[in-house]
């Protein structure tokens, strides 16, 4: 039996195993059940931790142990990988939304019939997001305007953003950057804009990294407004909302190391229920897939392009 075959037929007894590939750690991947079986390491002379080095792909893929691999996808070559490490059969965990190009997640989507890929779009667990996804519908209608404040740098905190206003506000349709003229240059109080998204649905979203340390989002509709944020969601001039709570996490299988994220931690045990018959299990949020990934990248693409051009962005 093949190794892919082996993927398909596993056994209730069956232990799940896991390869790294890349800069990965593994601490929250144990916790939440998988055996880690080996390390696909950058370069010849890297350090493979606590895990065995597999001599290259081809090794990898023929090992019959392994039901999945976590990638760092935030490295080109690794992210070439993708799709055959699908067709192959294998699982894939990507542990953040790295920045991929749109060229690798649609490739990574060609691989026909393959089985599942999970993002760690870590931010659509966390209960305030949660909590404001719940109850923006509760508002009578779409947002009219969303300002970010204190929202960090990088891409992958831009592509986690993205991720957050795709599931308040619908599809981003374009964008603008500075130098690109922007819907507003600066919030009431004199906080500088460096970002801009337009949605399907009207709502523009103004971002901004000034106002931190924890991020804080206003979504203004008609007739209410919301503020959120890591310490609270509530209503403008009403009593502050119960947080709904990220999935229960407390089985695991090892003590979930401190600091552990817990988005990653839900997203790695959503990948383990899908080892055998591939199928993701059904929860509130579904783990991001290969879609939610490649409509992140075409907005960070776009916003690449508008401060490059000094343009708005079109993202369709």
């Amino acid at each position: 039996m093949d190794a892919a075959a082996a993927r398909r037929s596993r056994g209730p007894a069956h232990v799940p195993a896991l390869a790294l590939a890349g800069d990965v750690d593994a601490g929250v991947l144990r916790a939440a059940g998988w055996r880690i079986a080996g390390r696909l390491p950058l370069t010849p002379y890297a350090d493979p931790r606590d895990a065995p080095s597999f001599v290259d792909l081809d090794e990898l893929l023929a090992d019959a142990r392994l039901d999945a691999v976590a990638l760092d996808g935030s490295d080109p070559d690794l992210a070439g990988h993708l799709p055959a490490l699908r067709a192959a059969g294998l699982l894939v965990l990507l542990p953040t939304p790295a920045p991929l190009s749109t060229d690798a997640v649609r490739a990574a989507q060609a691989v026909d019939a393959a089985p599942e890929l999970v993002v760690g779009f870590r931010c659509r667990w966390q209960p305030w997001a949660r909590t404001v996804a719940a109850a923006a519908p509760l508002a009578g209608g779409p947002p009219l305007q969303v300002t970010v404040r204190g929202w960090p740098a990088g891409e992958a905190a831009a592509a986690e953003l993205v991720d957050l206003v795709r599931s308040w506000c619908g599809e981003v349709v374009a964008v603008a950057a500075r130098p690109a003229p922007l819907p507003a240059a600066a919030l009431p109080d004199g906080a500088e804009v460096t970002w801009a998204l337009l949605t399907e649905a009207g709502a523009t979203v103004l971002v901004t990294p000034e106002g931190g340390p924890a991020p804080r989002a206003r979504l203004s509709f008609r007739t209410a407004r919301l503020e959120a944020g890591p310490g609270g969601v509530r209503w403008y001039g009403g009593a502050e909302l119960p947080l709904l709570p990220v999935p229960d996490l407390r089985r695991t299988r090892l003590p979930v190391p401190p600091g552990a994220d817990a988005g990653l931690l839900a997203a790695a045990k959503a990948l383990l229920e899908a080892v055998g018959d591939g199928d993701l299990p059904g929860q509130d949020p579904p783990p991001a897939g290969l879609p939610d990934l490649l409509a992140a990248a075409r907005v960070l693409e776009a916003l690449r392009t508008s401060a490059r051009t000094g343009a708005l962005v079109r993202t369709g």
